[in-house]
C-alpha cells in the first residue's frame, strides 16, 4: 500500500474499462486541487469499475455463470490465479477511497452536507467489497502513509462492522437528496434517495457478515421498485461503452463465454432443471446470451449502451426473502420472492410462476433466483461462498481433491512486495474469516 493509484479523468472518458485508472502517485493526499464533486465522481467511477469489470468477470467465472474460454482466461477458468492478477483491483479500491475522502474534506470545508454524505457512502461500498473479496484488509491505518507506511490489516468482521457506522453517518448527511437530484449523474441513474441506497448497502454488507436480522431490517428501508435501481450509465460513445461490451467485443473477443456450457446457461436452457420451474427463462436466456457468447447485440443484456446495476431492487428484495426465511417466516419469504418473480414476468413478458415452497427448499429457490437474476454481479460470488454453495454450483477444478470454488481473491503482489505488515500468502481455497 505504499503506492496508491490516483486518478483524475475528464468525464467524457469516464468508462474506459480496465484502462480507466492510470498513473501511480506515492502520496495519496497530494491531489487536492480538483472540485469536490469531481473528486467524488472519480470514486463513483471506481465503484462502477469494481462492479462491472475484472472483479465481476473473474468472480463469476468462479461461480460458473461464465466460462474463461481463451488464452489466459482458460487458466482462470481452472482457478489458476496469481497475486499479480489482483494488483489493479486492490489499488483501484484504495484510490477510490482516497478520492472519496478528499471529496469529503472539501465538502466539510464548504458546508456541503449532502456531498459529504455521498462520499461516505462511496467509501463504505468500496471497503465493503474489498473486505468481502479479500477478507482482512488495511482499514484503520490505510491511506495515512506518513503515519503508517506499512498499514496493519484489520479483521474482516471489524471492517464490515465499521462500514455500517460509515453508512449511518452518510445517511445522516444526505437528507432526502435523490441520486438523480445530486451527485449521481452522469455516472449513476436512480430515482431513489441516497438514504435508500445507503440502507440497501447496509443490507448487502450485513448479509455478507451473516447478520440476517439486521440485513432484513435494512432491506425493508432500501430500494423498493425497479425505478430505484442504481444503474451505471453507458452510451455508444468512446469511453462510455458498457464495460462487458468493451471487454468482450473491443478488447478480448472470445475470452469470456458461456461455453461448456456454464451452469447459468444450463439452468436457463433447461439442461439443468430449475428448483422452481420457470418457462420465462427462455426469454431471459435470449437477453443474456447469444449462442455461447454474452449478448452484446443492441437489445442484449451486455449491449454497448446497456446500463449495469450497482445495486438493484431485485438484490434488495431477494436479501429480504432470504432473511425472512432464515428467521422462520416462510410466508413473508414467499411474498418477497414472488414479488421479484412478478416483476420479472413483467420485464420479460413471460411466465415466472410463484413459489409455494417452504423451509430449505424455499431458501434454495431464493438463492438460485438471485444467482440467475444478478448475472455478472459480485454479490453472486459472495452468496455462493457465504452459503457454502448451497445451490450446488459445479466445481470446475477438482484436482488434488479440491471440492470448492476459490474462496477469496489473493492478496496482490503490491502488498506482498511493499507492506511489511502483509499477513502472508493465503491459498485461494481458504475461506475468508466470516465464511470459516
Amino acid at each position: 500500500m505504499k503506492k496508491v493509484l490516483l486518478i483524475f479523468l475528464a468525464l467524457t472518458t469516464i468508462y474506459s474499462c480496465d484502462d480507466l485508472i492510470e498513473g501511480v502517485n506515492d502520496n495519496p493526499n497530494s491531489f487536492t486541487d480538483a472540485p469536490a464533486h469531481l473528486l467524488l465522481a472519480q470514486s463513483e467511477l471506481i465503484a462502477a469499475k469494481i462492479s462491472e469489470s475484472q472483479s465481476s468477470r473473474l468472480s463469476n467465472i468462479f461461480t460458473d455463470q461464465f466460462t474463461g474460454a481463451d488464452r489466459q482466461y482458460i487458466t482462470l477458468n481452472n482457478y489458476t490465479i496469481t497475486s499479480a492478477d489482483f494488483d489493479d483491483d486492490w489499488s483501484d479500491v484504495y484510490a477510490g477511497v482516497t478520492q472519496a475522502r478528499l471529496a469529503r474534506e472539501k465538502a466539510i470545508a464548504t458546508g456541503d452536507a449532502a456531498l459529504e454524505g455521498v462520499s461516505l457512502i462511496m467509501e463504505a461500498l468500496l471497503f465493503g467489497e474489498a473486505a468481502a473479496l479479500w477478507g482482512d484488509i488495511p482499514y484503520t491505518e490505510a491511506l495515512r502513509p506518513d503515519e503508517f507506511p506499512d498499514p496493519k490489516y484489520d479483521g474482516q468482521a471489524s471492517v464490515l462492522s465499521a462500514i455500517q457506522s460509515t453508512l449511518d453517518e452518510g445517511i445522516s448527511k444526505v437528507g432526502s437528496l435523490t441520486v438523480n437530484g445530486g451527485y449521481g449523474a452522469p455516472i449513476f441513474s436512480s430515482s431513489a434517495s441516497w438514504a435508500k441506497v445507503a440502507h440497501s448497502l447496509k443490507a448487502r454488507y450485513y448479509l455478507v457478515a451473516k447478520n440476517y436480522p439486521m440485513a432484513l431490517a435494512e432491506a425493508k428501508l432500501g430500494l423498493s421498485s425497479k425505478s430505484e435501481d442504481v444503474m451505471i450509465q453507458h452510451a455508444n460513445e468512446a469511453g462510455k461503452r458498457n464495460l462487458y461490451y468493451q471487454f468482450g467485443v473491443e478488447q478480448r473477443e472470445g475470452y469470456l463465454q458461456v461455453s461448456g456450457p456454464s451452469h447459468l446457461k444450463n439452468l436457463l436452457d433447461g439442461s439443468t432443471p430449475r428448483l422452481l420451474a420457470t418457462p420465462g427463462d427462455s426469454e431471459r436466456a435470449s437477453k443474456y446470451f447469444n449462442g455461447v457468447q454474452l449478448n452484446y447485440t443492441p437489445n442484449g443484456y451486455f449491449a454497448v449502451d446497456a446500463s449495469f446495476p450497482l445495486i438493484s431492487y431485485y438484490e434488495v428484495k431477494l436479501i429480504e426473502a432470504e432473511c425472512e426465511q432464515r428467521g422462520g417466516q416462510d410466508g413473508n419469504a414467499q411474498t418477497a420472492l414472488n414479488a421479484v418473480r412478478t416483476e420479472l414476468a413483467t420485464e420479460y413478458m413471460a411466465s415466472f410462476p410463484s413459489s409455494t415452497a417452504t423451509g430449505q427448499d424455499l431458501l434454495r429457490q431464493i438463492l438460485e433466483e438471485k444467482y440467475i437474476t444478478l448475472i455478472g454481479s459480485l454479490q453472486v460470488y459472495h452468496d455462493v461462498r457465504r452459503t457454502q454453495n448451497l445451490i450446488g454450483v459445479p466445481v470446475k477444478n477438482t484436482s488434488a481433491g479440491n471440492t470448492v470454488i476459490p474462496q477469496r481473491f489473493l492478496y496482490p503482489q503490491v502488498e506482498v512486495s511493499a507492506n511489511k505488515n502483509f499477513p502472508g500468502v493465503v491459498d485461494r481455497f481458504v475461506p475468508t474469516p466470516i465464511n470459516n
